[in-house]
């Protein structure tokens, strides 16, 4: 059903805060999803969406459609109302609100490639990434520590990509070695990515499941962390620069993997 709401609604004010606050997603187990293309992906993918919202003069749109067919509430909000809503510069003339979907590291597909995010700090890098397991056929990822997956700019840039491939979110103390631990003990390789020095993707084995840790961008992966993998892996590169940025050098890993595992 499709229904009007005025500037008062509870309904607003937890979409604000959804947009800014971390904490408030965390508790709420809810996030935001923005943008007619990314809200009707949402419904496709069958995820947990609470509630649609469309500015008042989209209601004919086809997101309307889509939430109602999928029974899901769908209200209309004045525009000027729904302008304060979004995240971004240019209005998207949708939003949703969708449950969490990430899932513990123990119950990540076993086998493939799984991408281990090791406290990426910004937004854009870690959702390109996400893009780029989709794009390469990577079967999860783990978001251990650092940038929130469900972060209004992490999911635009994965657009669609974290609707689809599975992940699972670690927080806590010594989170990185905790996730490396459970992987090894789940029969995953892990190689850590390092500016120089390492193997190229194509000599990694691929006889079992193999994990890539990728590091904070400045300050890479620690040195015990790099140490308890079974190799590291850095991206072959001519010319004077030092290293590729993070997002980048996943993508070209991912491709390599993708290449090694069929050969």
């Amino acid at each position: 059903m499709t229904e009007s709401v005025g500037g008062r609604n509870p309904a607003l004010s937890r979409v604000r805060r959804l947009a800014r606050d971390r904490a408030f997603r965390r508790r709420e187990g809810t996030y935001l999803v923005e943008g007619p293309t990314l809200v009707g992906e949402a419904l496709a993918a069958g995820l947990g969406v609470d509630l649609v919202l469309v500015p008042a003069d989209a209601a004919p749109s086809g997101v309307v459609a889509a939430a109602e067919g999928s029974a899901v509430p769908c209200r209309l909000v004045d525009d000027a109302l729904f302008d304060g809503l979004t995240t971004t510069r240019s209005s998207q003339p949708a939003l949703a609100v969708v449950e969490r979907h990430d899932v513990p590291v123990a119950d990540l597909p076993v086998g493939g490639v799984v991408v281990v995010l090791a406290e990426l700090a910004d937004p854009g890098n870690a959702g390109t990434i996400v893009r780029s397991a989709e794009a390469f056929g990577a079967s999860g990822m783990v978001f251990a520590g650092g940038v929130d997956p469900y972060n209004p700019k992490v999911v635009r840039s994965a657009a669609g990509s974290t609707f689809r491939v599975p992940f699972a979110v670690a927080s806590g103390d010594e989170v990185v070695p905790v996730v490396l631990s459970a992987l090894a003990e789940a029969g995953y390789s892990c190689w850590a990515t390092v500016p120089d020095g390492g193997v190229t993707p194509e000599e990694v084995p691929v006889d079992r499941p193999v994990a890539v840790l990728l590091g904070n961008e400045p300050r890479g992966l620690a040195p015990e962390v790099i140490t308890a993998c079974d190799g590291t892996l850095t991206v072959p590169t001519v010319g004077q620069i030092e290293s590729l940025n993070v997002a980048a050098a996943g993508a070209v890993l991912l491709y390599g993997l993708q290449q090694a595992a069929g050969r």
